[in-house]
């Protein structure tokens, strides 16, 4: 049996990502712009793909209001048409801006770890993650 403290290190060790395909980035581009790149990292190179890590997702939904999260969910599955309509402040909108925002400030905290490292094994992880978050697979 796990204890509490091992079951935390597993689900961080374990770093589970949601991969959204090419095709949907595609389709949220065109309708809330390039940010939803920033999201998670984009393999530009090979699919066109977005790899969003799962613990970014629960802690985004976590600080989202119940009702802007469901509004989000429905904002997301609806037709282009219905999209158009929507302001610049919707639900989705604000999903999108908070994980591109999490995903940004953890980049910047690698980077710090990675100025400040003196351990060789970190460094290298952290230039490899780096290096990945920026160019891509």
């Amino acid at each position: 049996m796990l204890t509490f403290i091992q079951f935390l290190e597993e689900i961080e060790n374990n770093r589970q990502v949601v991969v959204i395909p090419g095709d949907e980035v595609a389709r949220l581009v065109q309708r809330f712009g390039s940010k939803v790149r920033g999201m998670g990292v984009w393999n530009k190179t090979i699919d066109g793909s977005v790899e969003v890590p799962m613990n970014n997702i629960t802690e985004t939904a976590a600080t989202l209001e119940n009702r802007v999260l469901a509004d989000a969910v429905e904002q997301l599955k609806s037709p282009e048409q219905f999209a158009s309509m929507l302001n610049s402040l919707s639900a989705a909108d604000q999903l999108i801006d908070a994980l591109s925002r999490l995903n940004l400030q953890q980049f910047q905290r690698r980077v710090e770890r990675y100025q400040q490292s003196n351990d060789p094994a970190e460094v290298d992880r952290l230039r490899d993650e780096i290096s990945r978050e920026l160019f891509g697979d």
